[in-house]
C-alpha cells in the first residue's frame, strides 16, 4: 500500500479512472451527451447572431465562431475542474484525502484528466458546427496546427481550472469563482472581439489567461498559417499554461495550510 501511494503515476492513473467512474455513477450518459453536443452550438449561435447584428468589419461571423468554438471548452475546464475540491467537501471526503500520503498534485491532476478528454471532444464538435452550420471556411486550414491548438489549449485551461479549484479549500465553494472567470473569459480573451478593443489596463489580464493565445492561434490555423508561424503564440500559451498549473499547486498547498489552521476544510 505504501508503495502504491508513493508512486505518483499510479496515484494519477487511479484518480483519473475513479473520477470517470464516479461521474457516470450519478450523471446520466444522455444528459452528458446533451451537454457535449448542445452547449457549444447554442453558445456559438448566440454570439454569431449578435456579431451579425452589430455588423463590425473586424468582428466577423468567422472571427466569432472560431473564438466561441474554442472557448466552449471553458465550461469543462473551468466549471467542472474548478468544482473538484467543492465535490470533495460536499461528499465529506476532503479530510480523508488530505490526510492520505498520496501526492496532492497527482491526485487532483488525475481527477481532471477525464475533463481534458471531455474538453477536446467538446471543441472538436464545436468546430464541426462552425464549419457546417455557420459556414466558416476550413478549405485552407492547417488541420495539424488546429489539432495542436486544441490540445495545448485544453491542457492549459485545465491547469487554469485547477488553479481556481485550490480556492475551494479555503472558501465555502469555488463555484462562484468559476462563474466569474467563465464570463471574464468571454470578455477579455479575444473570443468575441480583438483584445485591442479593451482598455489598456485590462489587456494584461487577457494575456495572463491561456485562452487568449489559444483563440489567436486557432484563427491563424484556420487561415492556413504554418506551424512555424504559430509557434510563438503556441509557445506562449504552453508557458502560461505551465505557470498557472505550478501556481495552482502552490496555491493549493497554501490554502490547504490556511484551511487546516482555521478549521475551514469541512465548510460547505
Amino acid at each position: 500500500m505504501a508503495d502504491y501511494v508513493s508512486n505518483p503515476f499510479r496515484v494519477f492513473w487511479s484518480s483519473a479512472v475513479l473520477a470517470k467512474r464516479a461521474l457516470f455513477a450519478w450523471l446520466n450518459p444522455a444528459m452528458w451527451a446533451t451537454q457535449l453536443f448542445g452547449m457549444s452550438l447554442f453558445q456559438i449561435a448566440f454570439f454569431v447572431y449578435v456579431a451579425t447584428f452589430v455588423n463590425n468589419a473586424e468582428v466577423t461571423v468567422e472571427f466569432v465562431a472560431i473564438g466561441n468554438a474554442l472557448q466552449s471548452l471553458a465550461i469543462v475546464s473551468i466549471f467542472a475542474v474548478c468544482n473538484i475540491t467543492g465535490e470533495e467537501k460536499n461528499q465529506g471526503t476532503i479530510e480523508n484525502l488530505l490526510v492520505s500520503p498520496a501526492n496532492r498534485f497527482s491526485v487532483f491532476v488525475g481527477r481532471a484528466m477525464f475533463q481534458i478528454v471531455n474538453g477536446i471532444a467538446t471543441v472538436v464538435i464545436a468546430f464541426f458546427y462552425a464549419a457546417f452550420i455557420f459556414n466558416v471556411d476550413f478549405s485552407h486550414a492547417n488541420l495539424v496546427g488546429l489539432a495542436l491548438v486544441i490540445l495545448i489549449t485544453t491542457f492549459a485551461m485545465t491547469g487554469f481550472g485547477l488553479m481556481l479549484s485550490s480556492l475551494g479549500l479555503f472558501l465555502r465553494t469555488s463555484m462562484i469563482i468559476a462563474n466569474v472567470f467563465l464570463f471574464i473569459g468571454l470578455l477579455v480573451c479575444g473570443v468575441n472581439f480583438p483584445v485591442s478593443y479593451l482598455p489598456a489596463y485590462i489587456q494584461p489580464i487577457s494575456y495572463a489567461i491561456p485562452m487568449t493565445y489559444g483563440t489567436e492561434a486557432a484563427r491563424m490555423a484556420v487561415s492556413g498559417a504554418s506551424l512555424g508561424e504559430m509557434s510563438g503564440t503556441l509557445g506562449l500559451e504552453a508557458l502560461v499554461g505551465f505557470l498557472v498549473m505550478i501556481a495552482g499547486y502552490l496555491m493549493f498547498r497554501g490554502f490547504e495550510h490556511l484551511a487546516r489552521s482555521r478549521g475551514t476544510l469541512d465548510r460547505f
